[in-house]
């Protein structure tokens, strides 16, 4: 039935707009559509006042599990940039949907350098045939304030080709988004450094970018693919991990079914505490910064003394 929606509503767009995607009118604002929370977020601070910057899934429904409605079919017609944020994270045909809405799509990870990217399988206590459920790559690239600010050098790019008369506002906000996610890295750096214990176990494979920025070690995962609980070999190499002290503290979600990771923990006697991936909510100019520093204060205080 969704799937039947989401042609339905391609047809419908396809006959309503000519070819090609549109350009900006005279007088008229630039709007960007974007297909996740921090991207909406990135691209408000990007925007400020200049552009108009909505996201295209409701607050409460994460990416993963989204596809356009008819509902939808309004907004699309007026926007002019769509924002995925790429490495197969959305789970609907987003050239389909910008083609036939006559978007420019915005495929934010397309140029991250291939040394950042880490390979799905490249995490402790990986499995064969046990990947993250997207792609080559782990697409959480959002959750480092590297990953934020390479994609935001994607998002400047093309709100500045579609909106050249702003491109120095654009540039200026820009700036002074890297400006603030940098200020953050590194006032929490020394304090992470400072913590005996690193090592932490996931429910989802959200975060190695994550730990990979911030001197921690991701050595386990509960839910390899979101909604799929572990496999019984899966399930005892985390135990283990964790009775040899491996582990300090299992980390939650919120949306993810929880009840293999607080078995595990109870289980093995560690700290759980929640570690939010942004993958939903609602988006503002600060709100990943906010994800990220809640996150942050998380882990001092998690795996701290």
């Amino acid at each position: 039935m969704r799937k039947l929606l989401a042609l339905t509503m391609l047809a419908l767009l396809a006959g309503c707009s000519p070819t090609g995607p549109r350009g900006l009118d005279a007088g008229q604002k630039l709007k960007v559509m974007a297909a996740t929370p921090h991207l909406a977020s990135l691209a408000m601070a990007i925007a400020g006042d200049a552009a108009i910057v909505e996201m295209l899934p409701a607050p409460d429904r994460p990416t993963h599990d989204y596809s356009p409605t008819m509902d939808d079919r309004r907004r699309l017609e007026s926007a002019h940039l769509l924002l995925i944020n790429g490495l197969q994270l959305e789970t609907f045909d987003a050239p389909a949907i910008a083609a036939a809405a006559h978007l420019t799509l915005v495929d934010c990870s397309k140029d991250l350098p291939p040394t950042f990217l880490i390979h799905a399988d490249d995490d402790e206590n990986s499995h064969e045939g046990h990947g993250h459920g997207h792609g080559q790559h782990n697409p959480h690239v959002w959750l480092c304030t590297e990953g934020a600010m390479l994609q935001s050098v994607a998002i400047t790019r093309a709100m500045v080709e579609k909106d050249p008369a702003h491109a120095l506002v654009y540039e200026k906000n820009r700036a002074a988004l890297e400006a603030s996610l940098k200020a953050l890295r590194a006032e929490f750096e020394a304090r992470l450094k400072a913590l005996a214990r690193t090592q932490f176990v996931s429910n989802h494979d959200a975060f190695p970018y994550f730990a990979r920025e911030f001197g921690l070690k991701q050595v386990g995962v509960i839910q390899r693919t979101p909604g799929t609980n572990p496999t019984m070999a899966e399930r005892r190499d985390i135990e283990e991990t964790l009775r040899k002290g491996g582990a300090a503290a299992i980390f939650l979600e919120p949306g993810y079914d929880d009840t293999a990771s607080r078995a595990i923990a109870n289980a093995a006697g560690v700290k759980l505490a929640t570690l939010d991936p942004f993958d939903s909510g609602k988006p503002g100019p600060e709100a990943l910064q906010a994800v990220l520093r809640r996150n942050l204060e998380t882990v001092v205080t998690t795996l701290g003394p």
